[in-house]
């Protein structure tokens, strides 16, 4: 038997299996100290661990931390504690999967006797898609206007009546334009960079019959022309609707949506977009959002300019950083109208399908399908970024969801994975991850589409009512303190802005002009100090986990990291358009985990090469990964170090030491050097 057949058994979940091959391994191995053998051991107590044999991994242990190489050891003691917890720990009796409801990939409609039901939401939602509506508009427009305010005084002085007459009518005229011209930009951004293809009911009535049905039944009810079918060649799963009047939108999807789910949920998610038709939010959103599509197309021609370039690279990064920077910050627009009317959305899917339970399993497994495209350090799938605001979710806010799906369908872990909606559903921070979300979280919108299927009298999907449950029982106190310890944290380099403006200020009349900036360059830095000392805590409290744990933890922290220590495998390394430093990425037997690596000076400026040896050296190594671990965006790791768990090659030895800390603290000391020098030298200027 083959280590690999082993190693494949054991990713498979096929516990007895790779037990089976492991062990007979091991027993023909004739050299105990060799790098295969330790590999094939620390296998052998992953099965055990998995099975549920603990006393069997640790007899592995025992042996394991006798071994000459030290980090093995360390690693073999900090496994013994864990695996000695598992062994006294009571039953577990965690959140177990619905039965009842299908599994991630295959699913079973769990669907109301008929279609166009009625479900109750709050009216303050339906008030609040007007408002949002008027406010979109209104900002979208008023930002125009400050524009041409600026543009004004580059001709006059002076901002005279004439000058506001004719901002108002050239904005007049551009916004009736945009909004009538708007699905065509659109069309046309889409066909020259995707590709698309328009489609007939006939033609999609071969890949989904039931989608068919519900467009054909809705035009029916509401009198309209069926809407222009599209279809583009993707794997990302995409689904998107524009358009200004109802009888000519367009409803376009990927070819990579249709391979992750089954009918009734592509079903409910041509409901979803037919939902935006008929809350009439999708014109708002097509009007506002082609605009933003040409800066972001800008930024894509002018980022492959600088690749082209043969001279003046760095000039042509500059303006693609910049119209990206203009393109990011337009979404913020989109923000408001996008989440009120997904929601509203989502409701008429479940109405009209009577089967709240596909989208509800749709979601979960477009982030799945998302996860290759929503990495850092990886290419970002434009199709997936250019149809953010119009889509059916923000691939922004997916990844954490898409991994824990992943983790589901693979089996990879003892835990329970679909634990990972309760910090979107209780901790504090998820309201500052959806300040920058074109959707709402996908734990808000799996709470309101329970919501519908217990209205119904329907098993929830992912045994959500039990999460609900479990969310209400947590520690209300402890998930707020922490995050008033966290937001502390977070502002604390503003708050020392703030305070140092308000202290120069105070002191002006008493000191000189150069007060302001210095006092600035004072507050800025120690607000920096203080979030660094905060950030990175003592690591004598790491854990010995692993990312499903970490991902499933409720009170997980956005800003300050908590101290741990992962075992896997580094599977590659990159770096990120707006992140200093490089991304890597690595696997444990839960999962996949993302980790920020910031060298030292020579290594980063002066002389790059011995780091990319060591991170090649390590590659597709078992390594063991310390760092503080941080809820946000990604699932994050920063890292502190990482080791080989077996050193098999001492000439050649390979590790990392990352310096978050250190750069953190030179930062910061910096400013405040500058400003007491700025102090000093000024001290007798008047």
């Amino acid at each position: 038997m083959s280590l690999k057949a082993g190693k494949e058994a054991l990713l498979r979940k096929h516990y007895t299996e790779a037990i089976a091959i492991l062990t007979e391994y091991a027993q023909t191995s004739r050299d105990r100290q060799s790098k295969d053998y330790i590999q094939s051991q620390i296998w052998l107590i992953s099965a055990y661990k998995k099975t549920g044999r603990a006393d069997k991994a640790i007899a592995i242990c025992e042996q394991i931390a006798s071994h000459p190489d030290p980090q093995l050891q360390a690693w073999a003691q900090k496994s013994l504690v864990s695996l000695q917890a598992l062994l006294e720990a009571p039953v577990d009796d965690r959140i177990q999967r619905n039965v009842d409801v299908a599994s991630v990939i295959k699913s079973d409609p769990r669907r109301y006797r008929k279609n166009n039901v009625t479900l109750s939401l709050a009216p303050a939602y339906g008030y609040g898609l007007i408002a949002a509506i008027l406010l979109t508009i209104a900002l979208f427009i008023g930002l125009q206007f400050l524009i041409g305010y600026g543009i004004s005084f580059i001709f006059t002085p002076v901002f005279t009546q004439a000058w506001f007459n004719a901002i108002a009518v050239t904005i007049f005229i551009l916004n009736v334009l945009l909004f009538f011209m708007s699905p065509w930009i659109i069309d046309i951004t889409q066909k020259q960079y995707h590709r698309i293809q328009w489609l007939t009911l006939a033609d999609l009535d071969v890949k989904s019959p039931e989608s068919v049905e519900v467009i054909e039944n809705f035009c029916e009810k509401y009198n309209i022309f069926v809407p222009r079918l599209g279809w583009i060649e993707d794997d990302a799963p995409v689904a998107f609707t524009y358009g200004v009047i109802s009888n000519s939108v367009r409803i376009v999807v990927s070819r990579g949506l249709f391979e992750c789910l089954d009918d009734d949920e592509i079903a409910a998610i041509y409901a979803y977009q037919l939902g935006r038709v008929r809350n009439k939010s999708f014109a708002v959103l097509t009007y506002i959002s082609a605009p933003v599509q040409i800066f972001y197309y800008i930024y894509v021609l002018l980022n492959r300019q600088s690749y082209r370039a043969k001279s003046a690279k760095q000039i042509w990064q500059i303006f693609a950083n910049i119209a990206n920077v203009i393109y990011s910050l337009s979404n913020y627009l989109l923000v408001g109208l996008g989440q009120i009317s997904t929601l509203l959305a989502d409701r008429f899917a479940a109405e009209i399908t009577g089967n709240p339970n596909a989208l509800a399993r749709a979601l979960p497994k477009m982030a799945r399908q998302m996860l290759p495209f929503n990495q850092p350090a990886m290419p970002i799938n434009r199709l997936l970024e250019s149809t953010r605001a119009i889509g059916i979710c923000d691939r922004h806010t997916m990844t954490a969801i898409g991994l824990a799906m992943e983790i589901a369908h693979t089996g990879q872990t003892d835990q329970n994975p679909y634990l990972v909606f309760l910090w979107e559903l209780a901790n504090p921070w998820r309201y500052w991850l959806e300040l920058g979300s074109t959707h709402p979280l996908i734990g808000k919108r799996l709470r309101f589409l329970s919501g519908y299927s217990k209205q119904l009298g329907l098993t929830t999907e992912y045994e959500f009512a039990e999460l609900l449950k479990a969310a209400q029982k947590l520690d209300r106190k402890r998930l707020y303190r922490n995050f008033g310890r966290d937001l502390l944290i977070q502002i604390a380099p503003l708050l020392g802005l703030i305070l140092a403006i308000i202290t120069s200020q105070l002191l002006a009349e008493l000191y000189n002009r150069w007060l302001f900036p210095s006092l600035s360059a004072i507050g800025l830095g120690l607000g920096f100090m203080f979030q660094g000392s905060l950030r990175y805590p003592d690591f004598r409290h790491a854990a010995d986990t692993d990312l499903v744990s970490l991902m499933i933890d409720p009170y997980a922290s956005y800003v300050q990291g908590s101290p741990v220590q992962i075992p896997g495998e580094l599977l590659g390394y990159g770096t990120d358009e707006f992140y200093l430093g490089y991304n890597l990425r690595l696997e444990d037997q839960g999962g996949l985990a993302f980790i920020n690596y910031i060298p030292n000076f020579k290594q980063w400026l002066i002389d790059p090469a011995p780091l990319i040896r060591n991170l090649e050296m390590l590659c597709d190594r078992s390594v063991i990964v310390t760092g503080w671990f941080r809820r946000s965006q990604y699932p994050t790791i920063d890292l502190s170090t990482m080791q080989p768990i077996i050193e098999d090659r001492p000439k050649q030895r390979a590790s990392l030491t990352s310096h978050h800390q250190f750069w953190n603290n030179i930062a910061s000391s910096l400013l405040v050097l500058i400003g007491l020098a700025i102090l000093l030298l000024t001290s007798k200027i008047i």
